[in-house]
């Protein structure tokens, strides 16, 4: 007979929002602007990050800006975003889903800590490539941008609901392919707004550049909000 039921993920959940509210403030008090990017594998999280970039270290000093890997395993994408000579550090899980908040505390522990973060501008995490587990374990970030595809489908909003609406901004990619998949944009807009109201959506192709000014003007528009 069973006489007690715990359900663990609910507390773990929970324990794991605290400790994001606690890292939000340590950004707030060293005066960083923290953006973390979530999707699913291949969306194009990585590409759209070196897009947006290509416009910020034109407009901040490249040591201003640090950017927090995070995948299973190898360091590529961050091999990748190095070039651009801001501060990077990779985290490999080793098979779990997604950051949580002691993978970002020992990565800025790494880096330099909090005296490290007080002297940049912009933190950007890139989360595992993931639809589901990512999006239950916030990281303190100002922003969580939900990178989604059109190769993924055009019901991706409607099949992933909760990660849609805890989504601050929410970015279509790879918009250069639908016509020629038979993806119906609009519908895919509508179904983000009607889930999230709250959350921009943003048509984009970080291969052709579409789209990507857009999005950079509003982070930056974010960031300045931050500093008020």
């Amino acid at each position: 007979m069973v006489d007690r039921v715990v359900f663990v993920a609910k507390d773990v959940i929970e324990e794991n929002k605290k400790l994001a509210m606690r890292l939000k403030g340590i950004y707030d008090s060293c005066g960083i602007t923290a953006l973390e990017f979530l999707g699913g594998p291949g969306s194009g999280k990585t590409t759209l990050i070196e897009r947006l970039l290509e416009y910020m270290v034109k407009d901040f000093k490249s040591d201003e800006i640090v950017y927090i890997g995070g995948d299973v395993a190898t360091t590529f994408d961050t091999e990748r975003i190095s070039s651009f000579g801001v501060h990077t550090i990779q985290i490999n899980t080793g098979g779990t889903c997604h950051l949580e908040v002691p993978h970002i505390e020992a990565a800025i522990e790494r880096l330099g800590g909090i005296e490290f973060l007080k002297k940049r501008k912009f933190l950007i995490i890139e989360n595992v490539g993931n639809m589901i587990c990512p999006f239950s374990f916030p990281l303190g970030a100002h922003a969580r941008i939900m990178v989604a595809d059109v190769a993924e489908g055009v019901d991706k909003f409607l099949k992933h609901p909760l990660s849609t609406l805890v989504s601050d901004i929410i970015i279509i990619n790879k918009i250069d392919l639908a016509e020629y998949i038979g993806i119906n944009v609009n519908k895919m807009i509508e179904d983000a707004h009607r889930i999230n109201p709250k959350a921009p959506v943003f048509l984009a192709s970080a291969k052709t550049r579409q789209g990507i000014n857009d999005v950079y003007n509003t982070l930056i528009s974010l960031s300045k909000d931050l500093s008020k």
